[in-house]
């Protein structure tokens, strides 16, 4: 389903418990979703500049949760991962970690990706990525 489109239904959701705010984000520029899928894991990038209020640790479970519906993925073959773009122009890379109990969220933990080797590989998984 093409983004807009999903974006637009889940803003008719009224009965949804999510606030889609991160539909909101992308329309308004400040997030660039991108997928990238290799050997059955969905790579789910969030490209931003700068720190994001909806990155920060007491919003993330609601962050993926939102995703998840949006790109309507799987939260057991999904991977979640920000790419920071500094002022340079370089990109940094944050994995989240989640669990899935009783379709919802729990227990984020970000990883900060810096391993020379996982670093190229997320760069690779970004660079063929597709724009949601």
């Amino acid at each position: 389903m093409a983004l807009s489109q999903s974006i637009h239904q889940s803003s008719l959701r009224s009965h949804s418990p999510h606030s889609f705010d991160v539909a909101e984000a992308v329309q308004r520029g400040e997030l660039v979703l991108s997928l990238s899928t290799m050997l059955g894991c969905d790579y789910i990038f969030v490209s931003h500049k700068g720190i994001h209020e909806l990155l920060e640790s007491q919003r993330l479970a609601t962050t993926i949760r939102e995703l998840l519906d949006i790109l309507e993925t799987s939260p057991h073959q999904s991977m979640v991962v920000s790419a920071d773009e500094a002022a340079n122009g370089e990109l940094a890379f944050t994995r989240y970690d989640y669990k899935w109990e009783n379709r919802q969220v729990s227990q984020v933990i970000a990883t900060r990706v810096t391993h020379a080797d996982q670093a190229d590989f997320m760069r690779m998984m970004f660079d063929c990525s597709t724009t949601c």
